[in-house]
């Protein structure tokens, strides 16, 4: 179905400032350090759904997870392991997909880190 165009209002006077500015949602910054940039994107995973396993947040499950990764010139993990695990498998295997999916990490990362990787319901 078809409408016809509405005409279009008067323009409406020009309305002073609000005496608050509105709250705007900050632009993503870019990590100055691979640790802020690690931050930035378990942060990503966590938000999206795709961090904390579903059964292991059913099962009330929470623990630290210690990740030994290796990095190459080009900032990606090329390898990663647990070196100290969790108590818990499901924590353990989250942790290792979590930061085998790091990319383009800073210049400033070493090429051998040991990285934890807490989880927390909250």
């Amino acid at each position: 179905m078809i409408l016809p165009e509405q005409p279009k209002p008067a323009a409406a006077p020009a309305k002073s400032p609000p005496l608050r500015p509105e709250k705007r949602e900050k632009p993503p910054v870019a990590a100055k350090t691979w640790t802020q940039a690690v931050r930035q994107h378990l942060k990503k995973l966590d938000a999206s759904g795709q961090f904390y396993p579903e059964e292991a947040i059913a099962r009330g499950l929470e623990g630290e997870v210690l990740v030994l990764i290796i990095i190459d010139e080009s900032g990606t993990v090329t390898a990663a392991r647990v070196e100290q695990g969790s108590g818990h498998r499901i924590l353990d295997d989250a942790a290792l997909r979590a930061v085998r999916s790091l990319r383009s990490l800073p210049a400033d990362a070493p090429r051998e880190a040991l990285l934890p990787v807490r989880f927390r319901l909250r």
